[in-house]
């Protein structure tokens, strides 16, 4: 197959999530860092999304066709099996995660390391892909700056996840992270606290009456009044961030912004995620958190990109067995 010159064309597929869309955009954005590429972001429906065949392409699935296809969550499991078959081979389909599915459908599977899948098309990577870089944060706190000159040093950024099918946030729990978040504003500690959709009602309510008005606390729950999202900016400030355990996301995103993490552990366990811990622990991005801000060097984890270079050897081993 000849190429023509030209930006590269990649298409990324989710059902909108934001956990699940930043995987996708993420690694989208690290193969335009190397290889200069137009990137449409398409959103589909989760009703089509039962694991069967996606029939036709949907209207913002048209020719031209894709160079690369990115898909990530179930939502696109029928279009990433069907689209080779739509460009007559022309595109290299990949898939985020493990698709459940048979591997031989997708060109390339990049899964994290801790779904221990295996195979000539696998690539697995520590944790997920995201959006964070260098000129992401810099600009987030840039952003945000005249709103964190109010919260001094050290800063604690406290990222929360919650209710899964194998953690949950408990209420005996929650008192005792209070316990220890009161300590650390008593030792000049500035907190910046984010919660996420998976936090439960109760934990937000607890946190809004505890700290909403506490000038030692910056407080964002998802809420109108909160104002713009300062997720990012919350990573780039922060001397370390404290995480719950229940998230891939979170975990890979605090590591990649290259930040010390105190990890929370909510009840129950997961003997998958395990293994993901690990991963962490032993480059030295995560500690369990025992009350009291630690700090210790770490190096950013770079799997997004790592990610995007194989996809690109990929794509050039694609395009020689296809001329």
């Amino acid at each position: 197959m000849s190429r023509a010159p030209g930006k590269l064309n990649i298409w990324t597929v989710t059902d909108g999530r934001a956990g699940i869309a930043a995987q996708a955009e993420g690694l989208a954005g690290a193969i335009a860092a190397l290889v200069p590429a137009h990137i449409k972001n398409i959103t589909v429906e989760k009703k089509l999304l039962s694991g069967g065949k996606a029939g036709k392409p949907t209207h913002d699935m048209q020719p031209p066709w894709p160079d690369i296809y990115i898909g990530c969550g179930r939502a696109s499991l029928p279009y990433g099996r069907a689209i080779g078959g739509w460009s007559e081979g022309k595109t290299l389909s990949v898939q985020l995660q493990d698709p459940r599915r048979a591997l031989s459908s997708f060109d390339l599977i990049i899964p994290p390391t801790h779904d221990a899948l295996s195979g000539a098309n696998v690539f697995s990577i520590i944790g997920a892909p995201n959006t964070i870089t260098p000129k992401a944060l810099a600009a987030a706190q840039e952003t945000f700056t005249e709103t964190l000159d109010a919260f001094p040093a050290p800063r604690l950024a406290v990222l929360l996840g919650g209710k899964s099918k194998r953690h949950n946030f408990t209420k005996p729990l929650l008192k005792k992270l209070c316990r220890d978040l009161d300590t650390l504003i008593e030792r000049k500690v500035s907190l910046l606290i984010s919660t996420s959709r998976r936090t439960p009602d109760f934990v937000i309510r607890r946190l809004r009456r505890r700290y909403g008005k506490n000038p030692k606390v910056w407080l964002w729950t998802g809420h109108a009044k909160d104002g713009p999202n300062p997720y990012l900016a919350f990573l780039a400030a922060a001397d370390a961030v404290l995480v719950s355990n229940d998230s891939t996301n979170l975990l890979t995103e605090a590591a990649s912004a290259g930040k010390p993490i105190l990890m929370l552990s909510l009840d129950g366990k997961d003997e998958k995620l395990k293994q993901l811990y690990d991963d962490l622990a032993q480059r030295g991005h995560v500690r369990a958190f025992t009350g009291a801000l630690a700090t210790w060097p770490v190096e950013p984890l770079d799997e997004t990109a790592r990610a995007a270079k194989e996809v690109v050897r990929r794509l050039y081993q694609h395009w020689q067995k296809n001329e």
